[in-house]
């Protein structure tokens, strides 16, 4: 017989967590596949297609009441009430035109300890996208993580019709990337989870939407 009275309460969300989730679900009507993906003790960076500003408060929102720690522009924290808005999504300030030292050493500190993270490729060079897919695996190798492919579909922006009609957004995980524990953290393994996450991104890419 179970003691159900000795149990644990299930921790309530935090206010800003319960106010985001109510004012978003009001913009879109989101639909989420592979959630199970993100589960385990090990840390996650989930790299994902960028379509626009939009995406990462939608990619945040499919995961709830869990937080999706993701980079923003320093300059969203130079504003008191924007820098609170920002952190309590799990935002934390980078500087885009150079990605420094400290900025990597947060990172793989948030996966060591099982964080999950957000990184998009995004870039419009092919060159650009590569150098942040690879960057993310060196990350999960350092911080001994995974790496989960995701897939965003739906619209780049919010939109005053979308108050009326919902548009319909989906959002795909796809099954985590690591490299078995005894695999050196080097250049060549690096490339390896490459390559295994550019096929997997496509992967989602092609499946189009889950219904």
């Amino acid at each position: 017989m179970t003691n159900t009275h000795l149990r644990s309460p299930t921790p309530k969300p935090p206010l800003f967590i319960r106010v985001l989730k109510t004012l978003m679900s009001r913009l879109g009507r989101v639909t989420v596949t592979g959630a199970e993906h993100l589960d385990g003790p090990l840390g996650k960076i989930v790299v994902c297609n960028h379509v626009g500003w939009v995406d990462p408060l939608w990619m945040g929102y499919a995961i709830l009441p869990r937080t999706l720690h993701q980079m923003a522009k320093k300059e969203l924290f130079d504003n008191r009430l924007s820098a609170w808005f920002v952190r309590s999504g799990g935002g934390f300030p980078v500087d885009r035109s150079r990605t420094s030292a400290a900025t990597i050493k947060h990172v793989v500190s948030l996966v060591e300890q099982g964080s999950l993270i957000l990184i998009f490729p995004g870039g419009t060079r092919n060159r650009d996208n590569a150098e942040a897919k690879r960057g993310a695996a060196t990350i999960a190798l350092r911080g001994k993580g995974q790496i989960v492919p995701a897939h965003y579909s739906g619209p780049d922006r919010f939109r005053l019709g979308h108050l009326l009609r919902r548009p319909a957004i989906h959002v795909t995980f796809g099954p985590p990337i690591g490299a078995p524990a005894d695999m050196p953290v080097n250049k060549a393994t690096a490339l390896q989870l490459t390559d295994e996450l550019d096929q997997a991104m496509r992967v989602l890419a092609t499946q189009g939407p889950a219904l």
